[in-house]
């Protein structure tokens, strides 16, 4: 029978090392070939899938871009994006614009609880919206004291940016689970 006192030792779990690449704009350039996204650094090498993402994508969008390959893993990160050549720049707006998609709410027409989902008819800035939400309280993040952003349950986003001039009952069930 083991003692009391005996301790397990277990060898301890070794992270990957991390460095931090910060990308030159000089030698830094994005093309599309193929309908994917293609990073090229002058002189190190290339990546055929290159997928961009917002450091701080409410405080600070347009700068701080990270980009990932294919696998998910780092490639590097682009302080100013504006210092990149002209193509470069635009297929980067592309490739923001398709991964950060929120259509804004304009007016809600509807809105129904029932079996603790929320469903709403809506108006927004990409035209009309049936949304569905279950579970709102992990699907609703505070962007600010008014403005909410909602994720459904396809996992598309809206964003609802002043809750205070929404009807009394959009309202109602929004602030319920704030």
């Amino acid at each position: 029978m083991p003692s009391e006192t005996a301790e397990t030792t277990q060898a301890p779990e070794q992270l990957d090392s991390f460095e931090l690449r910060i990308l030159d704009p000089a030698r830094t350039t994005l093309r599309r070939i193929g309908g994917l996204t293609r990073l090229t650094i002058e002189g190190d090498r290339s990546w055929t899938r290159a997928n961009p993402a917002r450091a701080f994508p409410v405080s600070d969008p347009d700068h701080y871009i990270g980009f990932l390959d294919g696998a998910g893993k780092d490639i590097g990160i682009l302080k100013d994006p504006t210092q990149l050549d002209e193509e470069s720049q635009r297929i980067l707006a592309e490739d923001l614009e398709m991964r950060y998609f929120v259509p804004v709410v304009t007016k809600v027409n509807k809105v129904k609880v029932e079996f603790g989902a929320v469903y709403w008819t809506v108006e927004t800035t990409r035209g009309p919206r049936e949304v569905i939400v279950r579970n709102l309280r992990d699907n609703l993040q505070e962007l600010s004291a008014t403005r909410v952003l909602v994720t459904d349950v396809d996992g598309n986003r809206i964003e609802f940016p002043d809750v205070n001039a929404l009807d009394a009952e959009s309202q109602g069930v929004i602030l319920r689970h704030l």
